[in-house]
């Protein structure tokens, strides 16, 4: 599914979202909360980088929207609620260009805690999850070497378009790579995430 308005392309099961809202931020904290919002952190270097996944490049520049609020346009207010629990702080991506008129998008979602990001991905990559984000999905799982706790998964997006997604957790950081288009998508979702994962060392954010 392609964002046009949001002059970024972002795959929906993640994402349909995060690009377009407007950052209110609520720094992960219930509304009304005064506790005050985290400090913005720099995970730039951990999205994919030029060279790591084969026919894919970056292109635009990275974005970064802070608080849960910047994800209302494309999760439920149950997801919400769950993503507040888990301490979300920020999303930071970047649109990637393929060969073929493939497209897709490398993401940084930062938490508070480690078990946080453990706990979101545990949803997200969950049947529920899934079907929630892309109903009729039919996700077709597959395992990534080299990267620990790795999940992937292709299937069809609401408009029927071919996609696939890898996610991983590194430190308090969920992974996240998805393509969307022609050919073959495992093998390079998973040279992408293992590169990423060997390049920063499997730590996130920055030590």
């Amino acid at each position: 599914m392609v964002r046009t308005a949001c002059t970024a392309l972002l795959i929906v099961s993640l994402l349909g979202v995060a690009a377009c809202g407007d950052d209110d931020g609520d720094g992960a904290t219930a509304a009304g909360s005064d506790e005050p919002k985290p400090a913005k952190v720099n995970v730039e270097r951990f999205l994919m980088q030029a060279g790591e996944m084969p026919g894919f490049e970056p292109v635009e520049e990275p974005r970064t929207d802070q608080g849960v609020q910047s994800l209302a346009g494309g999760f439920s207010a149950d997801e919400l609620e769950r993503l507040r629990r888990a301490g979300f702080i920020s999303i930071t991506f970047q649109p990637l260009s393929g060969d073929d008129h493939n497209a897709g998008v490398t993401t940084v979602l930062l938490f508070r805690t480690a078990g946080g990001a453990r706990d979101w991905l545990e949803y997200e990559t969950s049947d529920a999850g899934i079907d929630s984000a892309v109903p009729g999905a039919e996700p077709k799982r597959f395992k990534v070497g080299g990267v620990p706790g790795a999940r992937g998964w292709t299937g069809r997006d609401r408009h029927d378009n071919r996609i696939g997604h890898v996610y991983w957790v590194q430190g308090r950081c969920e992974m996240v790579l998805g393509n969307e288009g022609e050919g073959d998508f495992i093998k390079p979702l998973s040279i992408g995430a293992k590169a990423i994962y060997d390049r920063t060392k499997g730590v996130c954010p920055a030590q």
